[in-house]
């Protein structure tokens, strides 16, 4: 059996469905093989489309996801991709092509060493020239990229590798072998020590009566589990950045976001009420977490955090006490032994305040979003790309409790979430997928939207179209009190360009247009741009980002 079959089976018998890139020369031996599997593969326009897919469909399954890419540029098209992987803490094999060994040293066509290239943005990074080392090093990637925290894992290997062959009995031990178990945890030792600090928060936290719960994108999935501790302290939450969308704005003890952008509610009750103890789950406290490390979350208060990922831990704020466990089992083991609390509840019916508008000309982004899960199905789930809007996503944005929400910002790569969504999309085949992107990510990875008219895949794409680079624009002027040439651009027709594509398309000048086309928005069964037209004079809903450029609190 060819090396490169024993490869791909080996994906398929451990429940790879896709395989994401562009299949190129030093590669093609590993895509063919898929002819000989049930894994689909899926042909990315560009390869850094290939790994936003690839790492959105970890985010959204909770499986591993997979890339294949050619050698060189392949890969190195990839490199914004592989990085956002790294940061989102995200399991993906990424497979990388490698010129004939023959021909290595002596310039060949797309000849580059790339191992080392991406070493600093993965868990492992390897080439492997010697045939017999390349399964072993594949397992090896996977317990790694599999053992938490995640990230992404590369292999490069030789064409010629590729096509070798491998005996049978070999093959077969290594096809009917499993991944690593993702649930592994720390060793037992390191385990019960853990535990004693999770009783030690326990008490911690019965000693105090007022609290907060702030909720990272480490706590993906496990809503339920916060609320219910929630609940059982009456200590309100509010969510970072990543966050926002674990926790339905509906709940009762939901302040909205905190950190860049965050609610009037949530910033005001931090900033402005005595609070005995801070309970920090699954965030590393960043810059857009903390609006620029203002200690101000912590100060005066006793702190917790928990989390998967020990480089985590007070590496911002020196915290009272910091716990490396899983998030779901210490949710679980919080609840049942924390005393029940009863504190005066908050009304979170008023999260912000209220619309001004005479603030602006054209259309509204903060009325569009305030409407916008109202424009969608009942089940949906919505990713934001990178861009001025994000500031208006997390402070007006509504979760509804059959949603999902996400959005990748540590990294700030902009076209990730219009590049991603294909992952998304076929990480959740029977809801739709929308995004919310503005036309310069658009122009820079919008035509992945080819890919989901090609798999038929009902994806919505709300395009805010400004015609200019609004939050490199209003940056500048923040910043240096004058604009910079170039940054505003002469409009061009997101509409027509999808249309182009043979893709469905609608523009609108105003929110209440949007009405006209609910229906259709809510029925679509394959790919939809609604491009938004409007001039970029709303101001950013907060100058966080800008603050912190500028080395302000």
């Amino acid at each position: 059996m060819k090396l490169s079959t024993c490869i791909t089976k080996f994906l398929e018998r451990n429940g790879v469905e896709y395989v994401f890139g562009i299949s190129a020369g030093t590669c093609s031996s590993l895509w063919d093989s898929l002819n000989d599997t049930t894994i689909k593969p899926i042909i990315t326009k560009n390869e850094a489309g290939a790994l936003y897919s690839a790492t959105n469909y970890a985010d959204a399954s909770e499986k591993l996801g997979v890339a294949i890419l050619g050698g060189a540029v392949g890969l190195n098209n990839a490199i914004n991709g592989i990085a956002d992987a790294s940061r989102r803490k995200l399991p993906v094999l990424i497979i990388s092509g490698y010129v004939n060994r023959h021909q290595i040293g002596k310039g060949a066509i797309q000849e580059l060493n790339t191992e080392y290239i991406v070493k600093p943005i993965t868990k492992y990074s390897r080439t492997v020239i010697n045939p017999d080392e390349v399964l072993k090093a594949i397992k090896e990637a996977l317990v790694i990229a599999l053992t938490p925290p995640y990230g992404p894992v590369h292999i490069s290997i030789p064409i010629d590798v590729q096509m070798s062959l491998v005996s049978d009995i070999m093959a077969n031990e290594f096809i009917d072998s499993s991944f690593v178990d993702k649930t592994r945890l720390l060793d037992i030792e390191s385990l019960n020590y853990t535990k004693q600090l999770l009783l030690e928060a326990v008490d911690l936290i019965n000693a105090s009566q007022t609290g907060l719960i702030l909720v990272g994108r480490g706590c993906n999935n496990l809503g339920a589990y916060v609320m219910a501790l929630s609940d059982k302290l009456d200590w309100p939450i509010v969510t970072t950045p990543e966050g926002k969308g674990i926790i339905p704005t509906s709940f009762k003890n939901n302040l909205g976001s905190y950190g860049f952008s965050g609610s009037d509610l949530g910033v005001n009750y931090i900033e402005n009420n005595k609070i005995d103890c801070v309970l920090i789950l699954g965030t590393s406290l960043g810059e857009s977490a903390t609006r620029n490390y203002n200690d101000v979350l912590i100060k005066g208060s006793k702190s917790i955090h928990i989390d998967w990922d020990k480089s985590e831990l007070n590496k911002v704020f020196n915290v009272d006490l910091a716990v490396i466990y899983s998030l779901k089992e210490a949710l679980a083991l919080l609840r049942s032994n924390c005393y029940k609390k009863n504190n005066r509840s908050i009304d979170n019916s008023i999260l912000n305040s209220p619309y001004i508008d005479k603030s602006h000309t054209g259309l509204s982004t903060r009325l569009f979003l305030e409407k916008l899960p109202d424009l969608l199905p009942e089940k949906y789930h919505l990713l934001s790309d990178v861009g001025e809007y994000m500031n208006f996503v997390f402070k007006y944005l509504p979760i509804k409790e059959k949603s999902e929400f996400s959005i990748s910002l540590n990294y700030g790569a902009m076209g990730v979430a219009i590049g991603g969504a294909i992952g998304t999309s076929l990480a959740h085949k029977n809801i739709t997928t929308a995004v919310v992107v503005g036309d310069g990510a658009f122009f820079m990875n919008g035509s992945e939207i080819l890919v989901a008219k090609e798999y038929k895949l009902p994806i919505i794409y709300f395009v805010i179209n400004n015609s200019m680079l609004g939050y490199v624009e209003h940056g500048h002027k923040y910043l240096f009190g004058r604009p910079l040439e170039g940054l505003i651009q002469e409009r061009v027709s997101i509409k027509a360009i999808a249309e182009a594509m043979g893709i469905k398309s609608i523009a609108v000048t105003s929110v209440e247009e949007l009405d006209t086309y609910k229906k259709l928005i809510k029925t679509t069964a394959g790919p939809l741009v609604v491009e938004l037209i409007t001039d970029g004079s709303e101001s950013p809903a907060v100058a966080d980002r800008f603050k912190s450029l500028n080395n302000e609190k």
